[in-house]
């Protein structure tokens, strides 16, 4: 007879108490993602519902205040959009733009943030709703990305405090109230998320290391390559931060083969960003690309200079500027000043997260100093630095260390009170307060209440893009003739022209002549443009007056093709892109297939 088996008591009771573990942690998993949308929704709802408007309306109305860059990201998010809906996997031309001569905006200006308000409006069907849920998804995903870097190296709470400072402090804010710097905002995505695998793959060698490190590799390569369709002047900023980060790191770990994983991992993330970025570069001479440097010049931007044409106009903003840089660079140095120098065994018992806190210093520090006057003898020595416009975008660096820092004060504080140390727990957690409230205060003063008297949005009647326009066209498209048709003869007696589709970048005109002409299309002739009649290609002159196009026609009936397609350069690079999504595919998957064929 069989005996029945029976559980032992203490492997029962072991198997509840993993149980009542596993819930209570996935509760606390929940609590936290519930606090990241939470505190996140504070921070950019409010938006939404301010402005002061002339019309009245309903106090939960949606709507948002005027800010400085969103009239142009309104007018190009739109047009993206409809690019998109045309087909188009890569939208590159605006259509109404420049009274409808059109730019080809996006392939110089980073398309990262358009994708996102396109994907929004495609759900919600109303472009304010879209723009709302935009900025609340960048916000959360920035928030977690703070937040699951931070939690490598402090604690729930401490690292919970960090994502708290990182949503609040002032200058992600006013990037939202104030400037309206919607692709900037996604940076703040993307820079925990460059730490996060930039320090894995300088890892000391381990067995851990060498299984883990094509999936570092294609982190950080996806990261940086996001960063890049993002917004590529900050991400330049943050690369020049970055290289000394890791070198320092690899300095202070003596380890060398980690920067060649770091510099594969960024080259493949240029790669995915090819399709983009290089021709933006190499066709850089297409455009009016004097624009930027003439109206911003990079060198008088400097913290406390503000030399530009509008200074005046904008100086309430220059003022918050110069403070925020205040406040983040005196928390750099109070953080050196407590946390490695005068309470340097606060964090003995965290000796990563020691390590980490002088790399902050060390990354926030450089951001500070090269947002001064100072820095100018280093910076016209570092190539092409002037791509940044603002050395003040630096702020987002400085706003991601400070709130590492919030962190680790807050890891300190909680480290002293085991220590029972009452002193020490009193000062670390009154700098974490200072920083969280503070920032918090800072934002809603400084930057939230501005945005409560500016006006409402409103789209305006015309959208102007000098940043863009073609070089063979004229430098101030204000100057351009509102009046002129879509298509037309030079001699309108000599036909009739009848335009049968009009798509951004697919365009069939049908001409019926009665004697040779000319036919004028109120498009800028860019480089990509090709013309096909009745199915031959033929070429397009350039108008020497409006920099439109000029395509020669016989008598007789017509049809007229206009399509935008990819120079050899484009072309090449798009091919780039595709390989290098192909890699980053493969690294991604490779660990796990390794552990397949092991199990």
């Amino acid at each position: 007879m069989k005996k029945k088996s029976q559980s032992s008591p203490t492997r029962s009771s072991t198997d509840a108490s993993q149980n009542v573990q596993a819930g209570s942690e996935r509760k606390t998993r929940l609590l936290i993602a519930l606090l990241c949308i939470g505190l996140s929704a504070f921070a950019v709802v409010p938006f939404f519902f301010m402005g002061q408007s002339e019309k009245g309306g309903d106090a939960f109305e949606l709507r948002m205040p005027t800010t400085h860059d969103m009239f142009l990201h309104y007018d190009q998010m739109r047009s993206f959009y409809t690019g998109l809906a045309a087909g188009e996997i890569y939208p590159r031309w605006e259509e109404e733009t420049n009274r409808g001569f059109g730019a080809p905006t996006t392939s110089y200006y980073p398309p990262g943030i358009y994708y996102l308000t396109s994907a929004c409006y495609a759900i919600t069907r109303d472009w304010l709703r879209a723009l709302l849920d935009a900025h609340l998804m960048m916000m959360i995903a920035s928030a977690a990305s703070l937040y699951i870097y931070a939690r490598q190296v402090m604690g729930r709470g401490a690292a919970t405090a960090a994502m708290a400072a990182y949503i609040f402090l002032p200058y992600h804010t006013a990037d939202q109230y104030q400037r309206g710097a919607m692709a900037e905002l996604l940076v703040f995505v993307w820079m925990p998320l460059m730490l996060l695998f930039g320090e894995r793959l300088m890892n000391a060698p381990s067995q851990a290391r060498k299984r883990s490190a094509l999936f570092g590799i294609a982190g950080l390569a996806a990261s940086y390559g996001a960063f890049l369709w993002s917004h590529p002047p900050t991400a330049y900023q943050f690369t020049l931060g970055f290289g000394v980060y890791v070198l320092v790191l690899s300095v202070m770990r003596k380890e060398w083969k980690g920067l060649v994983a770091v510099g594969v991992a960024m080259a493949l993330g240029i790669g995915l960003a090819a399709v983009y970025l290089l021709p933006a570069a190499i066709e850089q001479d297409l455009i009016h690309k004097e624009f930027i440097s003439e109206t911003w010049p990079y060198h008088k931007t400097y913290i406390f200079v503000h030399d530009l044409y509008n200074a005046d106009v904008h100086s309430g903003f220059f003022k918050l500027i110069d403070w925020i840089w205040i406040t983040g660079t005196a928390i750099i140095a109070v953080a050196a000043i407590t946390l490695l120098w005068l309470k340097r065994r606060a964090l003995e018992s965290a000796p990563a997260l020691k390590q980490r806190v002088l790399l902050w210093v060390i990354l926030g520090g450089l951001a500070s100093f090269m947002m001064t006057r100072a820095s100018m003898p280093l910076g016209r020595l570092i190539p092409k630095i002037d791509i940044g416009v603002f050395t003040w975008r630096m702020l987002a660096i400085t706003t991601l260390v400070v709130a590492l820092i919030a962190g680790a004060f807050t890891q300190a504080a909680i480290d002293a009170a085991a220590r029972r140390s009452s002193s020490e727990r009193l000062l670390f957690a009154s700098l974490a307060a200072f920083i969280i409230v503070g920032g918090i205060g800072f934002s809603a003063v400084a930057v939230a209440r501005p945005a409560i008297e500016a006006p409402v949005f409103e789209p305006e009647p015309e959208h102007f893009n000098a940043a863009t326009i073609p070089s063979s066209a004229p430098a101030d498209p204000s100057e351009l003739a509102d009046d002129v048709p879509q298509a037309e003869l030079a001699t309108e007696e000599n036909g009739e022209v009848v335009v049968e589709e009009w798509k951004p970048q697919h365009r069939v005109v049908r001409a019926d002549l009665v004697e040779d002409d000319e036919l004028l299309v109120r498009t800028f002739n860019f480089p990509g443009w090709t013309a096909t009649v009745d199915g031959q290609q033929v070429p397009i002159k350039t108008s020497e007056e409006l920099g439109d196009m000029e395509i020669d026609l016989r008598s007789g009936l017509h049809r007229v093709t206009l399509d935008f397609l990819e120079t050899p350069v484009r072309h090449t690079f798009r091919i780039v892109t595709l390989c290098s999504f192909g890699l980053l595919i493969a690294l991604g998957f490779a660990p796990l297939a390794r552990r397949t064929r092991v199990a």
